[in-house]
């Protein structure tokens, strides 16, 4: 626009300097023809061509003062007159070399320029060159046209260079991204690739705390085994001792170290649980596990009638360690089986059911994905009242099923480490239906079915 402005303001001034140079040679011309305006003669040269095009735009006339009485006119004028208004006689009389818009025979809009001669006598006569300002609009407009399609070609190609520069720079920290998705999907066990200075010591950085990472979760399980062996042989030893004496004290030891057994199990197991899951990118691969627990229970527990039905049509892997997925759905497919009647269902399924993980679990939110395993028996079920008690550790419905009575509250925990979530209600089965919410990696789209 700012070009597009400062050729129009240079043509104009151009324009008027042409016809500048026409009302100057016509007063000479006029000058040198003496003082009578009577026997006046038009100039035999004017040196633009366009003053003899009929209607051309291009027009020039010499007048008697207050009279407007037009003396001569070019040829172009071809006897006619263009119009101007009394306002613009008086600025253009007013202001030397002044010029304004006015309208030819034509209808043509045009620029005036004029001039006022006196002679001696007192004589005064009125001289005014015309030029056809349309003709310099279509110059701007030509020149605007070209100018507004180079800066747009001049803007996209500016943009294309802009966008591969951007993208260029950026190609680091994309790498690196993908890099850093790769650990946390469990297909890279560190941020690999050459990378620029900028970015570099950060690359070191996080590469220093997975292995960190990985390195504390050794040190844990070390610890956890450890302690777990330094306490079951006193306490066996306690309970055998207690079993060889026949009175109260006995019982109440046999009692009190087994519920120590109990404890120590529970809490070496969330701490087993808090250690792996502090690592980064494991991954476990649902249909796999799934068929081979469903196998084994069929083994274990041959009167009853499983069931496994799979609503996914593609490969889903749960985001976590393989030993806790077997541990949530091996806990629960178990208890179906000891309180069933003789049937169990089993259902995987993905769900758009909206579970907001907890921020700093490693887990990119807009890349989860929720499983749904939904295990259902024809047993006799349980009340709410009674759902609410198994939850709680230690507690069991029914002391002649076999177990600790850890197992649902074992399974919450581990649930609860992942932000999943567990819903015990009525089965349409007659029994229990548990259903258990996890986070899940699909690497390519799928469908339920």
């Amino acid at each position: 626009m700012l070009l597009s402005e400062m050729f129009r303001s240079s043509a104009l001034q151009a324009f008027d300097e042409q016809l500048d140079i026409v009302l100057k040679v016509l007063v000479g011309d006029l000058a040198g023809q003496g003082v009578d305006d009577t026997a006046l003669a038009p100039p035999t040269i004017v040196g633009e061509p366009r003053f003899g095009l009929p209607l051309s735009g291009w027009y020039w006339t010499v007048s008697r003062a207050g009279s407007e009485e037009i003396l001569l006119a070019s040829e172009s004028l071809v006897g006619g007159s263009f119009s101007i208004s009394q306002d613009t006689i008086t600025s253009l009389t007013d202001a030397l070399g002044a010029s304004a818009q006015g309208q030819g025979p034509n209808g043509e809009r045009i620029r005036i320029l004029q001039r006022e001669i006196s002679f001696a006598e007192g004589n005064k006569l009125i001289v005014r060159v015309t030029g056809n300002l349309e003709t310099l609009e279509e110059r701007v407009s030509s020149f605007q046209a070209r100018a507004w399609t180079i800066m747009a070609l001049f803007g996209a190609i500016l943009l294309a260079v802009s966008t591969f520069l951007a993208r260029m720079a950026l190609r680091p920290l994309n790498q690196m991204s993908e890099q850093v998705r790769k650990v946390a999907e469990g297909e890279a066990e560190s941020i690999e690739g050459s990378y620029p200075v900028e970015i570099a010591g950060l690359v070191n950085e996080a590469n220093l705390l997975i292995e960190s990472n990985k390195e504390t979760l050794e040190r844990a399980r070390t610890q956890v085994g450890n302690l777990a062996h330094a306490l079951k042989t006193p306490l066996s030893v306690i309970a055998n001792e207690a079993r060889k004496v026949d009175n109260s004290h006995a019982d109440l030891i046999q009692t009190q170290s087994d519920l120590m057994k109990d404890q120590i199990q529970l809490y070496l197991e969330r701490a087993r649980i808090a250690a792996r899951r502090s690592v980064m990118g494991t991954t476990t691969d649902v249909g796999p596990v799934m068929s081979r627990l469903v196998s084994a229970m069929r083994k274990i527990h041959p009167e009853k009638s499983i069931s496994f039905h799979s609503r996914i049509g593609l490969p889903i892997s749960f985001r976590g360690e393989e030993q806790d997925f077997e541990e949530l759905v091996g806990n629960l497919l178990d208890n179906a089986c000891k309180w069933s009647n003789g049937a169990v269902s089993v259902t995987l399924a993905l769900t758009s059911e909206e579970q907001k993980p907890a921020r700093g679990n490693g887990i990119p939110t807009d890349a989860i994905r929720w499983l749904t395993i939904t295990i259902e028996d024809d047993g006799p079920g349980m009340t709410d009242e009674q759902i609410v008690v198994a939850l709680q550790r230690g507690h069991r419905l029914d002391e002649s099923k076999s177990g600790s009575g850890l197992g649902l509250s074992i399974v919450e925990e581990i649930i609860s480490m992942y932000q999943g979530k567990l819903v015990l209600d009525r089965s349409e089965l007659g029994g229990l239906k548990a259903r258990m919410l996890l986070p899940a990696l699909i690497k390519q789209q799928v469908n339920d079915s």
